[in-house]
This record gives C-alpha cells, structure tokens and sequence, in this order.
C-alpha cells in the first residue's frame, strides 16, 4: 500500500469487461513527506475518490480480482481509501482534511 495524489482521470468508451462501470483515475504516489515520488500511474477506484485527493492505494496481486470478484481482472492499482489527514512526527500534517496553503 501507498499513499498517492489523484491527478487526473481516464475517460474510456471502450473498456475491457472487468473495468465496466468503473473509474479509472491517474494517480500520483507520494513520499511521507507529501512529495511526489515516481512515475504517475492508473488505478481502479472503489471508494469514490476525485481528483485532487489524497488516496490509499494497494497493489497487492489478486487484490482488485478478489475485490470486485473479476477472475484475471487485468488490475494492478486499486484505490482503496480517501485519506482525511497524514501525520508523521517531525513533518507537517497532510490530507483531505487539512487545510492547502493559497
């Protein structure tokens, strides 16, 4: 699991079967800092996450397959929690719920 920022989203009108009816959104993976970190990449959402949020993503193998009861779902990143606030002694707060800074 990783804490990410969602950056985008991916607006698809033909989709393979296991990713019907869902969002695919460009996530962003970030360091305890807060800070981006890596390449960005696509995840399945399932708890209604926008863009814009602060997520807790999981790519543990089978884990979107056992999820959404799709075998060999082709899924690697599934967004698994909209995160309200990250704290981490020595750093400053961050989240959904932590005021931004104009």
């Amino acid at each position: 699991m990783y804490l990410a920022k969602v950056i985008g989203k991916i607006i698809s009108t033909d989709k393979y079967e296991a990713y019907s009816g869902k969002k695919l959104l460009v996530v962003q993976r970030l360091s305890l800092e807060g800070k981006a970190s890596g390449l960005p990449t696509v995840a399945i959402d399932y708890v209604g996450a926008g863009e814009g949020d602060i997520v807790l993503v999981g790519a543990a193998p089978g884990l979107a397959s056992t999820v959404f009861k799709v075998p060999k779902a082709p899924i690697r990143e599934l967004i698994m929690g909209v995160v309200d606030r990250v704290d981490v002694p020595g750093l400053p707060s961050y989240g959904n719920s932590v005021p931004r800074e104009p």
